[in-house]
């Protein structure tokens, strides 16, 4: 199997990548990861070319794509060796779809050669900005990105990468994932989603097998809950039950721009500190980011909406949320299953058009989805 990962600079692509691997290895799969832009740089040198990591970007169009082409062309190589020989080794590769450097946006592959390593899987990782600025920030091997892009930069540069990479999957005829680099307040990645994804559904399976696990979309109140701490609590536990009933959960909180403007009410200073991200970001930049923040919330848990089987709510509360409501009515009318844990006596009329099955008991809850997908 071939998985092809994307991401952006800061992304932590690389390293999610290579937790999967590990995490993968660990289970006993034979995997390899070649990530891309490290090896255009051990090509030039092979070659007794330097590149200073800085000015890369800054070659020839003409020499940059030779460098690039170098590469795959190992790539490509090392595939049909071990297609031919019927290997079972699985191949990870991570890159780049685009770079926006100086503020434009330039090509970073060749579907030439992506036609050539003929990909079984797509995926894109995905982080909040604010982790993404901390690790150009702070990582040295990042240190040429530093004062390069704003944070709306980064969150468009984000989503365009997200959309090349769909709209090569979509060429290519294949399965194509956004893949949350961990949950917020995490900093280090969290590779069961992607391997789940990879060896309990996307493998081909024999005849009379099934696939061994789904994906949902959790759905929940994140505002107006009274008591904050005893709710996620709550949440954390149903997503664990979730989990241990073989559904590869997609949590929204796992990719969370929206503290950012939390963190600029009343603020009066040029930088304000985000403890979540570890990291202090310039005012002024969040707030020239904040109704693309805003857009891009919506549309990024819709997206996670379209990649999974089902929408589970979670909604221990009386207090009306809009964005749930959108995303059942989402999720129902694309034709996904919404499954709705509810606790109130008086249910409303939008949440029974917009749920295929409503219970106040988690436990009846669980038991019907894992009736209907055979769990």
């Amino acid at each position: 199997m071939i998985v092809l990962g994307t991401g952006i600079t800061g992304s932590g692509r690389a390293k999610y990548l290579s937790a999967t691997k590990e995490y993968a290895l660990g289970r006993g799969r034979n995997v390899d990861l070649i990530d891309v832009g490290p090896e255009m740089f051990v090509k030039a040198s092979s070659l007794r070319v330097k590149i200073p990591s800085d000015k890369i970007l800054d070659l020839d169009e003409t020499a940059l794509r030779f460098l690039r082409a170098t590469v795959f062309e190992g790539i490509v190589h090392k595939i049909d060796k071990f297609r031919n020989d019927d290997s079972r080794e699985d191949l990870y590769i991570s890159l780049h779809m685009s770079f926006r450097w100086k503020k434009v946006l330039m090509p970073a592959f060749d579907y030439y050669y992506l036609t050539k390593v003929a990909p079984d899987v797509l995926v894109t990782v995905i982080d909040s900005v604010g982790n993404i600025r901390r690790r150009i920030d702070k990582d040295p091997e990042l240190h040429p990105w530093m004062g390069k892009l704003t944070i709306k930069e980064l969150l468009i540069w984000q989503d365009e990468e997200v959309f090349i990479t769909k709209m090569v999957a979509d060429m290519l005829d294949k399965h194509f994932y956004i893949i949350p680099f961990s949950n917020i307040g995490f900093k280090d990645p969290d590779p069961s989603i992607l391997y789940d994804i990879l060896y309990d559904i996307e493998l081909p399976l024999m005849e009379g097998e099934r696939p061994r696990k789904r994906r949902a979309y959790l759905s929940y109140p994140m505002t107006h809950v009274e008591d904050r701490k005893e709710f996620d609590r709550m949440k954390n536990d149903f997503l664990r039950r979730l989990r241990e009933n073989n559904i590869v959960v997609f949590d929204p909180i796992m990719v969370e721009d929206h503290i950012l403007l939390d963190s600029i009410e009343n603020c009066n200073d040029d930088e304000v500190y985000i403890e979540e991200f570890d990291v202090a970001l310039p005012v002024d930049e969040i707030k020239e980011a904040k109704d693309y923040i805003i857009d891009s919330t919506v549309y990024r848990d819709y997206r996670f909406i379209d990649q999974s089987d089902m929408v589970i709510v979670f909604y221990p509360t009386s207090k009306l949320s809009a964005g749930v409501l959108s995303e059942m009515n989402y999720g129902f009318t694309h034709l996904k299953k919404v499954y709705t844990y509810f606790t109130e006596p008086d249910i409303s009329p939008f949440f029974r058009n917009y749920s295929n099955y409503i219970s106040n008991d988690i436990d009846d809850l669980i038991r019907r989805i894992v009736e209907d997908f055979e769990l």
